[in-house]
């Protein structure tokens, strides 16, 4: 019985703890469409990324102090390019990321051409 007990006592222990750690990796901003399953940090580093690539800030996307608002159309326009790309890598790098905004967009709004 004490075995049982131990044994009962070490799965919850290790529950909690496999818990915590997912938890931490999930991102916990809101209104996330497109970065799904990534950390708060992975997600930071993609739009600076991406805000390198066109040359430009947070708030060319973003309505500045409200991240999470759908109010800016350029927002909806990046989600759409991000998935455009990502459906270029998959479909024609077998998901390696060869395919980026920087490719098109050159440090510029709107790529030339």
């Amino acid at each position: 019985m004490k075995r049982l007990v131990l044994y009962i006592l070490a799965l919850i222990t290790s529950a909690g703890i496999v818990a915590g750690v997912a938890s931490a990796q999930e991102s916990r901003l809101k209104n996330i469409k497109v970065l799904t399953g990534m950390s708060d940090a992975d997600i930071q580093r993609q739009m600076q990324t991406w805000s390198k690539a066109l040359g430009t800030n947070c708030v060319y996307c973003h309505q500045q102090g409200d991240f999470a608002s759908d109010e800016n159309p350029k927002k909806e326009i990046a989600r759409k390019m991000a998935a455009m790309v990502k459906a270029m890598n998959t479909d024609f790098f077998a998901g390696e990321a060869k395919i980026n905004c920087v490719l098109c967009h050159r440090g510029a709004t709107v790529p030339e051409g």
